[in-house]
C-alpha cells in the first residue's frame, strides 16, 4: 500500500453532525467515536484485505466504510473511513490519532 491520503468527504461539512478535531479526523456528534477517510494505492499482489487488516490491528481502528475501489492508468486505488476512539484505554497508545501520521508513507 502506498501514496497514502486523506479524503474529506462531503458528510464531514455537515457541523451538526460532525466536528473536525485535527489531522482530518472527525468527530461523529451522534456516536462520539472519531472518523478519517483516507486513499491508498494497492502495489502488485496487494488484495484489498492486505495490508488493511495489519492497519486495523495495529491502531485498533475499524473499517466503517468501503467508499470506492477504481482502476485509473494501471494503478489499483482504494477508498475507506475507519472509526475509532482517541483514548480507547491506557494500554492503547496507537490509536486513530497515530494512524493519521502514516500518510504520505509506504506500508
Amino acid at each position: 500500500m502506498k501514496d497514502i491520503r486523506t479524503l474529506v468527504l462531503e458528510k464531514y461539512n455537515d457541523p451538526e453532525k460532525y466536528e473536525h478535531i485535527g489531522n482530518n479526523i472527525y468527530k461523529n456528534l451522534f456516536d462520539g467515536n472519531y472518523n478519517i477517510a483516507f486513499t491508498c494505492q494497492l502495489e502488485y499482489g496487494e488484495s484489498t484485505q492486505y495490508p488493511l487488516e495489519d492497519i486495523l490491528d495495529k491502531y485498533y481502528v475499524n473499517c466503517t466504510g468501503y467508499i470506492e475501489e477504481k482502476f485509473e492508468n494501471n494503478k489499483h486505488i482504494l477508498n475507506f473511513e475507519l472509526e475509532g476512539s482517541l483514548l480507547d484505554n491506557l494500554e492503547n497508545s496507537e490509536n486513530i490519532q497515530k494512524f493519521s501520521e502514516i500518510f504520505a508513507k509506504r506500508v
